[in-house]
Formats: C-alpha cells, structure tokens, sequence
C-alpha cells in the first residue's frame, strides 16, 4: 500500500514568504510591471494571503493577471491560494501555466509535483520534483517528496538513492532517516516474497521466516521453521546457532546450548555458536566454561565477538539494545566481583557484557576497550587471494575480510564465493558492502534463492541501521514514537503500539499514515467509534489512502451498514485494487444490499485468496439468493473441504506448538 506524507501546509506558508520565491514585483518591481496599479493589487493579495483570505487574494492577483498575464510568478502564486483552498485542478493549471512562461520556477515545479503525487500519479510527479531540486538543493522537504513520487512509482531502488542523497545535506533529519528505514523494508519484503515463490518451503525459505518470527519475540513460531529449515537441509551452517539463540532469547539455556553444541560439531570454527555457549554459560553461572567459549572466540575474532554480544552498536534492534530478563540479569550481576579479579581478555569482556546489560554503558566500552586491547594481535598482511579469504571464512575471521574486498572480487568471481563474501561481510556489519557485493553477481545468478536470501538480510539490517541513526539523532522525536509503535504493532503488543502512535500525534498529527495507524489498531480491537475518527482524519490528509478506506468501509460492514461501507470500498478499489480481502469485503457489501449478481462478480475474484472457505460459503449463500441450487451446492462443498483442511492445519500447528515448548524444557 502507498503512502503518501501530506506535509503541504506548512512548507506552503514557508515558500509564500521565503524571499527566493517572492514576486519579481515585490524585488524588482521596475523591471517585472512598471504600471502601480500592479503593484497594489500584488501587495494587497500578499496581505490577504497573510490574513487567509483566500478569496481575497485570488481576486486580486487575477486583477494583476489580467493588467501583466505573462507574470510567471503570479500565475504561481494564485496556484498556491487554490492549493490552499483544496482545488488542486484549478492550482495545476495555474502552475503549468507559470512553468511555461518560467520552467525553472522552484515553487511551480514542487507544487506541481506534490498535486501528481496526490492524485497517485508519482511518474508525473518526478520531473517537476527533480526540476524544483536544481534550484532549492536544501530543502528536505523536497527531496521527500521526490522519494514519494518514486515509492509511488514503484522504484524503490531510485528512492532510496533520492533518499541518501538527501542525508548528506542533512544528516540527522529524522523524517529522512524514517523513511530511509522504511524503504529498505519494502525492498527486503520483496525479496522475501521472491523468495517465497521461487523456492516455497525451502531451508532458506524457511529460515528467513525463523528469523522473522524470533525479531518479533515469537519464539515458538520461530523454533518451528528453524526446524523445518534443519529437515530441508539437515547441515546447513548456522541453522543450529540461530536456533540456539532464539531458545535463549526465550530462556531455555539449557536447550540453547544443546543447539550451540550441535552446530560446534558440524562447524567447530562457528564463531556465533562459541560466542553464544559462552554467554549461556554465563547464564548458568559456569564462569570458567563461558571464559574459555570467548577466550576462544577472541583470538578468532574479537570485533566479531564484541558485536555479537551487542558491545558494538550495529542496528535499532539488535542485541546492542536487548538486554536479559530482569530475574537473570539480576542473578549474573553478582559475578561481576569475581570477573574484576581476573585479567584475561574473556574475563574484560565478560565485565563488559555485564556492565552493558546492566545498563553502565561506560564502564561496557572501558571493559570492552581494554579487552580488545589485549587480545589484538598485529594483524598480518594477506596477499586476499581467494583461497586466504575462504581460510578466514572457514575460521569465522569475518572482520578480516572486508579490508580483501577490492583484491579478492572480479567480474569473473564465481557466484558462490560472491555470496559466502557477502555474508560474511553481512556478519561483519558491513551491510553496504555485502550488498554491494550480491550486486555484481552474474546475472544468471542474481535472483536466485541463495542471493535473495542475503539481499533480504541486507536490507533489513540497513533498515535497523537507519532507525538507530534516528534514535541516535533524537530520541525524543515524533518519528521515534512512530517507530516504535510501528515496532510494537509488529509484536502484537497493540496497547503499546497505541500508546506510542497517541504520542506521536501530540507532538506532531500531520504525519502521513499515522492516523490510518492507530486507527487499524482500534478497529482491530473494535473499537469503532475512536476508529473512525482516525481515519477520517487520515483522510483528510490523503484522500486516496486504501488503507483508511477500506476499514473505515469495514467499520460499516461490522454495523451491517452497506449503503455507508460500499462508497468507501470503491475508492479503496481504485486506490489500490490489490488490497488483501477487498473483493470479499465488496462482495459482502453488494450481498446486503440485495445486488446480488456484483456480489457473485466480486466473490468469484476473492476465491483465488480463500484459505478457510469463508469466501466459498459466502458466495454459495449468493446463489442460493439467485436460486442457483446445483451452484449453492457446489460451493458449500468447497467450503467444507477447505474448512475442514483449515482446522486440520490449525491443530497439527497447535500440536507443533505444544511439541516445541515440551521440548524445550530444561531438565
């Protein structure tokens, strides 16, 4: 779904009275329109403008047009007055007007831009935006609105550039950075779904979606496709640590460390595995066995180690930013005496890792400097020819091979030895340069299962890479509080995803998308009345948003209110057609109001979709209202069949569940 970031008024206001864009008359009045009459209907409309009285000014700068209608600048000023009064087709022609007779005019182009945009129509939008760029290069608001424009469009890859762009001029802007953050999810959800279709139930598939599950605290669910991973590909690298570390995430040690165990035995050189049995043995209060796990881990790599254990900010998310439950951090903390008395890297690092879980980030950088310090070694030049880079791969040396990068990789790298690079510089943090490094992969190669895998995984640690940037920026900020509601709602935890997107409204209501979010938790938690508010208010805003169409038309539906839900559903229909459940919703809606033939037309659509049979039997109950029986019956059949397959699936799901926590239970 599109989202638009209706940000106008105020940047409206901002360019009526910036001097850049002040009439020629008002600068240079001798060498625009000499005549006075001019001048004094071009001030009296700038000071109805100031007063908002719009009719005022309109009638007065279409005075001045009529005296000089060659007058680019006020075409485009009375192009903003209908802009502020909602008549968008009339401020357009206005603003075309204005570019022809001055193409390079900044305000006519953006607003131009912004109108297409509006209208859904971002491939219009691009070239005005680009051309208002040439000549306001500073304006972040622009360069937003260029990103719209290509999100629209459907370039996502363009956005983001426009977006990177845009950071080098202002580095710490947070709605930048937000919608950077964003647009990386998007790209990641297309290779995820890519991925799905191309290699459906496969261990990469599958493991994707472990990972997926355990980001939003699922454990269970998580635990699940890992399995299902392992069954795909029984030895495949790294399967058993990430499943080792979603069970301690979840405080199964024990069980953790039969994972981590596991993977050592496939993979002795696993540096993730090792790093992990060291803390789940910190855990258990096995000190001597945690600091032999990192001492090891150490001298393999400890820039690795220290970002595993979360002493090197890498991601808004990662274990940077997770600590222990409260009970077990509590317990851990009375080791801290005993680890001060020992001088050993593992021993410096393990008092970092207490004193960051405790939340002493000092005194976590102190320890973690003062190990690292101790444990480097001079690093020995490598001559990166591609078999030292896959030793060091092997050994789990990930942080030593992005110093190889530009020796080891040509065009003619073979596709497999382009992808383990990648990863390892994914593990590394060095999410760019992976990417980088998928990018040149033979073409014959570049969309396979393997490569969209760590496409995937790239974009979503870039993604989390520009939330922390925004959390570093200002923590207090609006965007923040969207975050994390956005954050909260993915979890599940709907009161916290309310109360944070409340927050961001009183600091700043005007933000694109952030009604139409709290508004679908209210209405998922049926809460009608408080629903709609938000979403009309949304629509204030934007009045294509799908999303906010289609549940305002639902609250509708819920009162058994047809006549009011179907106005809503067609607009939904022609802002975004493809919106999951809405030609049932239409159909639903044709049902009660007796069209019984649109309804059948908009059911036949949905059945595609149909998982449970709930679109079957509603479009079976249509033909019995036709009086089509041998039709009714057909369709009731079907109903059942996938009713049925649907709770089969829910229970086997079910006893999956119960297996995993049964088996996860430390003895």
């Amino acid at each position: 779904m599109i989202t638009l970031r209706f940000r106008i008024l105020p940047l409206l206001l901002a360019m009526l009275t910036d001097p850049t864009l002040q009439l020629a008359g008002q600068t240079a009045s001798s060498h625009v329109a000499r005549d006075s009459a001019i001048e004094l209907h071009f001030a009296a409309a700038q000071q109805a403008q100031r007063d908002k009285d719009y009719v005022a000014a309109e009638r007065e700068y279409q005075t001045v047009l009529t005296l000089a209608p060659d007058f680019a600048e006020v075409h485009m000023n009375l192009g903003l007055v209908y802009q502020l009064q909602n008549r968008s087709s009339e401020a357009m022609t206005e603003f075309r007007r204005a570019l022809k007779l001055k193409p390079r005019l900044a305000g006519a182009n953006f607003f131009l831009g912004v109108d297409y945009c509006k209208a859904g129509e971002g491939t219009k939008a691009i070239p005005y935006l680009k051309a208002a760029l040439q000549t306001e290069p500073n304006r972040p608001d622009i360069w937003l609105w260029l990103a719209d424009a290509q999100e629209i469009s459907g370039q996502l890859q363009p956005e983001v550039a426009t977006v990177l762009r845009a950071l080098e001029l202002h580095p710490n802007d947070v709605d930048l950075l937000y919608v950077l953050g964003n647009a990386y999810e998007r790209l990641g959800k297309q290779e995820v779904a890519h991925l799905a279709k191309i290699a459906p139930g496969s261990a990469r598939s599958e493991q994707l979606l472990g990972e997926s599950y355990a980001s939003s605290n699922e454990w269970p669910y998580a635990v699940i496709r890992f399995h299902n991973a392992l069954v795909a590909s029984p030895n495949r690298a790294g399967l058993h640590a990430e499943l080792g570390e979603v069970l301690l995430r979840a405080g199964k040690v024990n069980a953790a460390i039969r994972e981590f165990e596991e993977e050592l035995r496939i993979d002795p050189a696993n540096l993730r595995a090792l790093v992990r049995r060291g803390e789940a043995r910190l855990i258990q209060e096995n000190v001597e066995a945690a600091l032999q796990d990192w001492e090891k881990a150490i001298a393999s790599d400890v820039d690795q180690t220290e970002r595993l254990l979360g002493l090197r900010e890498t991601g808004f998310g990662d274990a940077a930013l997770e600590q222990l439950p409260d009970a077990t951090r509590e317990k851990i903390q009375k080791l801290a005496g005993d680890l001060q008395n020992r001088n050993s890297p593992a021993a410096h690092l393990a008092s970092a890792f207490l004193a960051e879980q405790n939340g002493n980030l000092s005194q976590a950088t102190t320890e973690a400097t003062v190990a690292a310090s101790i444990a480097r070694k001079d690093v020995v030049r490598r001559n990166c020819a591609e078999a030292d880079v896959n030793a060091l791969i092997q050994r789990g040396q990930f942080s030593e091979v992005a110093p190889c990068l530009g020796r080891v990789l040509t065009s003619r790298t073979p596709a497999e030895f382009r992808i383990r690079v990648a990863s390892a510089l994914l593990e590394a943090g060095a999410y760019e340069a992976s990417l980088k490094t998928l990018e040149g992969l033979p073409a014959a190669d570049r969309n396979s299962a393997e490569a969209s895998y760590w496409r995937a995984r790239c974009y979503e640690k870039l993604a989390t890479a520009a939330y922390l940037r925004l959390y570093q920026a200002d923590p207090g900020s609006y965007r923040l509080h969207q975050l994390m509601g956005d954050l909260e709602a993915a979890k599940g935890d709907d009161a916290k995803a309310i109360e944070e997107y409340r927050a961001t409204i009183a600091l700043k209501s005007s933000l694109p998308n952030l009604h139409y979010s709290l508004g679908h938790l209210l209405w998922k938690n049926l809460k009608v009345p408080e629903a709609r508010v938000e979403f009309e208010a949304e629509l204030k805003l934007n009045p294509h948003h799908a999303g906010a169409l289609k549940d305002l038309g639902n609250t509708y539906l819920f009162e058994h209110q047809p006549d009011k839900a179907l106005p809503y559903l067609l607009r939904a229909l022609t802002a975004d057609s493809a919106l999951p459940d809405l030609h049932s919703d239409l159909g639903i809606a044709y049902s009660g109001l007796g069209d019984y033939r649109k309804a059948e037309e908009q059911f036949k659509i949905a059945v595609s979709a149909d998982v449970d049979g709930s679109v079957h039997y509603k479009l079976a109950r249509v033909y019995q209202a036709l009086g089509e029986k041998e039709n009714a019956a057909r369709e009731f059949d079907l109903s059942t069949a996938l009713n049925s397959e649907s709770h089969r699936k829910l229970e086997k799901q079910a006893e999956r569940l119960a297996e995993v926590a049964r088996s996860a239970e430390d003895p």
